[in-house]
């Protein structure tokens, strides 16, 4: 075996423990406590949630001025496996925007830093942590610290991230209003399964030329024998708008020469499903840096910036 194929294959093991973004990992303080009704003071605080004996982390930022205001949008960004709540936001910059919009970011952290999305590889590298009710506890603790919205929660994420969001998004549950993936559908399980009870609006972002999670589905990092097995994006993209009652044809728009949109409409914008098909790009997120090599992880586009069409699609959806 070749020196660079020993290179290559080293890092692949890096990404497929879970492809976060390779970046220093960074805590924030320790979080103030908020008297009963105020707002947490301004910053980027860590706090933690007992779930079932275990103690689970979250970062939280708060914008500058939220004291004054009313009541806020919730974002949830998940990192990937390997990664933690430290890490994401400088793949994502959701900081920033929330401080230009005014709204609140959670960054949780996985267990052993894999998400349990419903693969069996990944559920046993976390522990079998039961990472949805983490993500309801830690939504419950928030709602103690802000004044969130409880109709304007919402939920991202980046491959083993973008895998549980789709697995929170078929639980029956009135806590998530909207979903956005990048790089990652749902685990074939999850899928099949998936009755989440009413409509979900859904906004996917995908590669089709991604290494790790293929676009048309099947094994997730087939490099290293295998970490379960994906939905294919238009079978995913099929399963919502079969849920949500969409058009069965979809409008198609474009976006630089480089992405097509598609956009299912529902009875209302609440039921909307949107899936960008990124032509050859990789295991990326699009608009933001090159976190790997292209020979690990593919090209990232700059035709768009995912944060910013990311909030766009979740803040226009509110649950009723």
């Amino acid at each position: 075996m070749g020196r660079r194929l020993v290179v290559v294959l080293a890092i692949l093991a890096v990404v497929v423990a879970g492809w976060s973004f390779v970046g220093r990992d960074y805590f924030p303080s320790a979080g103030p406590t908020a008297a009963p009704g105020a707002v947490v003071a301004a910053g980027t605080w860590t706090y933690h949630v007992d779930v079932a004996g275990q103690d689970r982390v979250y970062g939280l930022h708060v914008p500058v001025g939220l004291a004054t205001g009313g009541a806020v949008q919730l974002l949830i960004e998940l990192h990937g496996g390997g990664g933690n709540g430290g890490s994401i936001d400088h793949l994502t910059g959701f900081y920033d925007i929330a401080d230009r919009e005014r709204f609140v970011v959670a960054a949780p952290s996985a267990l052993n830093r894999n998400w349990n999305d419903g693969r069996t590889p990944v559920a046993a590298a976390s522990g079998g942590a039961d990472d949805v009710a983490f993500v309801s506890a830690m939504v419950d603790r928030i709602q103690t610290q802000v004044r969130v919205d409880p109709g304007r929660v919402y939920v991202t994420g980046i491959s083993n991230g973008a895998f549980m969001a789709g697995r929170l998004a078929c639980v029956p549950s009135d806590r998530i209003a909207a979903v956005a993936q990048v790089a990652g559908t749902a685990a074939v399980p999850v899928a099949a399964g998936c009755h989440p009870g009413r409509a979900v609006p859904v906004l996917e972002i995908h590669g089709t030329a991604d290494p790790l999670v293929p676009y048309g589905g099947g094994t997730v990092a087939p490099q290293l024998g295998g970490r379960g097995q994906g939905v294919g994006v238009d079978a995913w993209a099929a399963t919502w708008t079969a849920i949500d009652g969409d058009q069965p044809t979809p409008t198609i728009s474009t976006v630089g020469e480089d992405t097509s949109v598609r956009t299912w409409h529902g009875a209302t914008p609440r039921s909307d499903v949107v899936f960008y098909r990124v032509e050859r790009a990789g295991h990326t997120w699009p608009g933001g840096p090159q976190y790997l090599p292209k020979l690990i992880i593919g090209s990232t586009t700059n035709s768009f910036d995912a944060s910013e069409v990311i909030w766009t699609f979740l803040s226009s959806h509110r649950l009723e």
